[in-house]
């Protein structure tokens, strides 16, 4: 199997890192072993928020006050240096264009009241950091209350001027739709596309998902979300910046991952390796612990973020990492899997047709018996003449044939289905290897 892989060109694990760095206020000592972490794991992006409104407004709100690039230019400094890609999320516009300006500084969910200024500041922010960002996600999870709270028509005029002020200013810019928490509701999403003058649908490049739960249900939901955006005509890339399973046994949902650590490594594992077998392109795995409830223990890690602080690596950790340093071999397992599963369905659908044959044979054999056993009480009870018993001989012997040949039917099919049967074991057993080995037992 090793061979089998290695005679493949390599390809990159679409592992990254929903590392919730906030370039406004993440403290530098947890952003450090944020990235290190992150580097660690094998993440080929790092997912840093880019709140607007702490490079385009000082502390007094004043419209007009120079860009304040600090903080965003440290944070993209330590993912050069830890050699992590960055997707940046614009967030947060600044008070000065909100609906909700009043709220200051508590605008960030509240959408831009001036989507134009809104795509503006998105240019500037895009052509300053084009060294290093290449791709902008527009607004977190838009289809949530939580974290925005304009209509999806807002949404489809902030998306569409922040799309064509970055792509003039960048052109190589990639476009990332907002991450979706709902992407089975999708309505939200059908009235962004909707939106006049708009035209949403060509206004980013990559699709974008957030998933969580069975795994069963992220892989559907994943090829689900995908199909109905290639019903409306979008059939680019599909990310998913969010998945993640908590490691405490009260929020494990998947009956098959369950009781704590173990089942949070395991349920990685297999959720990844599904996401990558319907062709997901990245999947940003959730690094630390944060927030509260379910959300609580969803990290890889516990990250302490004061100066000299610990670390606390769950198996998680390792099992992604695993993902991400082998994931050509891991994948290639998977493939001979599902072959394998494929003849183990066939072998036994064949089995199954060969033994209701050896059945049909086994009434024809006990029929063709009858017909012997009623030619020889026939031939005991005939008359001397030997015409008739001559005739009577033919039809034993007649008799006698058919039952051969039915004996060799009945035998054949169930011959047959038995090595069909045996096949198909042979085959589960396989199956059953190759599923240990990608689980890392």
């Amino acid at each position: 199997m090793a061979s089998a892989a290695h005679a493949e060109p390599a390809h990159a694990a679409p592992i990254s890192a929903h590392a919730m760095v906030h370039t406004c206020c993440t403290p530098d000592a947890m952003k450090e072993r944020i990235f290190e972490e992150a580097e660690a794991v094998g993440a080929d992006f790092v997912r840093v928020d880019v709140e607007m409104s702490a490079i385009f407004e000082g502390p007094a709100g004043k419209e007009g006050d120079e860009p304040d690039w600090e903080q965003l230019d440290d944070s993209l400094e330590r993912a050069r240096d830890h050699d992590l890609r960055v997707l940046g999320v614009l967030l947060a516009p600044p008070a000065y264009i909100s609906t909700c300006p009043e709220r200051w500084p508590d605008t960030g969910r509240c959408p831009a009241a001036d989507a134009d200024e809104f795509g503006r500041l998105a240019g500037e922010i895009a052509e300053h950091t084009k060294d290093t960002v290449q791709y902008w996600e527009i607004v977190n999870e838009p289809d949530g209350d939580w974290a925005f709270e304009g209509t999806p028509e807002q949404y489809a005029a902030m998306l569409s001027a922040a799309h064509d002020e970055i792509k003039a200013r960048v052109p190589d810019a990639r476009i990332v739709f907002g991450g979706v928490m709902r992407p089975h509701e999708p309505g939200w999403v059908e009235r962004v596309f909707a939106t006049p003058e708009a035209d949403a649908i060509h206004k980013f490049d990559i699709a974008n998902v957030h998933l969580r739960g069975p795994v069963a249900a992220v892989v559907r939901r994943y090829t689900e979300f995908r199909s109905w955006l290639a019903a409306r005509g979008f059939n680019g890339p599909l990310w998913v910046t969010e998945h993640g399973y908590p490691a405490d046994p009260a929020f494990q949902v998947d009956p098959a991952f369950t009781g704590g650590d173990a089942a949070q490594a395991g349920y990685l594992t297999q959720s990844l390796v599904g996401l990558g077998e319907v062709g997901a392109e990245q999947v940003f795995v959730t690094l630390r612990d944060n927030l509260d409830g379910e959300y609580a223990s969803e990290g890889l890690a516990h990250i302490d973020g004061a100066p000299g602080g610990d670390t606390t690596r769950r198996p998680a950790f390792a099992a992604v990492r695993r993902l991400a340093t082998d994931w050509d071999q891991l994948m290639a397992w998977r493939g001979e899997q599902r072959e394998n599963e494929r003849l183990v369905q066939l072998y036994q659908a064949v089995a199954s047709v060969e033994a209701g044959q050896a059945r049909i044979a086994r009434v024809k054999f006990e029929q063709a018996r009858t017909q012997v056993h009623d030619a020889q009480d026939a031939l005991a009870d005939a008359p001397r003449s030997a015409r008739v018993r001559k005739r009577l001989l033919r039809r034993l012997a007649r008799a006698r044939a058919l039952v051969a040949g039915r004996r060799t039917m009945l035998l054949w099919h169930s011959a047959y289905a038995r090595w069909q049967r045996s096949r198909a074991a042979e085959r589960k057993l396989a199956v059953d290897a190759l599923r240990t080995q990608i689980a890392g037992g």
